[in-house]
């Protein structure tokens, strides 16, 4: 599994050399999990969480304070199935027949786990941001969610 570790540091990282993300970090992998830190579209940091035993990627809480079953979290699980509509363009689709996406909220933190194969670690990472940036770009911005974004990222009021 050192491979998919390696893949998935490796795509995360060439966003930091690109100068995307701000203050990335990798915890070096312990058994079978690693977290990457970053810093991109808000304040707060972002954090992406691996285990390899379960080839399986996670957005720990990248949207904070959605009591379950608001009309918040329930719009935002369908936003998610949205994603993987074939009416999409295909560089903004989600690929559910590569990729295996679920959402989860514990004490109101939305989070995401995305699986995949082995092989497709680099590629799952690589899925895991544009969802963050569809997320951000889609789903909140274009939502009505303006005081939610104020309230929770300080993003200032418009």
């Amino acid at each position: 599994m050192s491979a998919v570790f390696a893949n998935v540091k490796a795509e995360l990282q060439s966003y930091a050399d690109r100068g995307i993300f701000q203050n990335f970090s990798a915890r070096e992998p312990n058994g079978s999990s690693a977290e990457y830190r970053f810093n991109w579209l808000a304040e707060k940091p972002f954090h992406l969480r691996l285990n390899t035993d379960k080839c399986e990627l996670e957005l720990k809480d990248v949207l904070p304070a959605v009591p379950y079953r608001s009309d918040m979290d329930k719009a935002f699980r369908d936003f998610l199935v949205e994603r993987c509509a074939d009416s999409l363009p295909s560089h903004r689709r989600l690929d559910s027949e590569r990729f295996s996406f679920q959402c989860k909220n514990r004490s109101e933190n939305l989070s995401i786990k995305i699986g995949f194969d082995a092989g497709d670690a680099g590629e799952a990472a690589k899925t895991s941001i544009n969802l963050l940036h569809e997320i951000f770009n889609n789903f909140l911005v274009e939502g009505p969610y303006q005081n939610y974004m104020v309230e929770v990222f300080n993003v200032p009021e418009e």
